[in-house]
């Protein structure tokens, strides 16, 4: 099996990521805590497991963990996420 196949981009698991935050947040830059690489939310690796590991594109560097509970989501993330949301006002 073959590295690639390990992984999805970000926007594999836009619907998850959206549920979780409430918005699409794939469009979103992120700079990366340890090589500081900006790159979109969708642009980032995402991991299967228990719940979804975020790592940045350029280094691997852990970006985020989501994990969907019956109840909540769990959401940890690391580096500098922008989020632009809509507001009625």
């Amino acid at each position: 099996m073959s590295a690639e196949a390990l992984w999805l981009d970000g926007n594999g698991v836009a619907g998850m990521l959206a549920d979780a935050f409430g918005v699409d947040v794939t469009a979103a830059p992120r700079r990366c805590q340890s090589c500081h690489t900006v790159s979109t939310v969708g642009q980032h690796r995402a991991y299967l497991a228990a719940g979804v590991v975020l790592r940045c594109p350029a280094c691997g560097d852990l970006a985020a963990r989501v994990v969907s509970l019956p109840d909540r989501y769990v959401v940890q993330v690391r580096g500098t996420w922008t989020f632009e949301l809509p507001h009625d006002g």
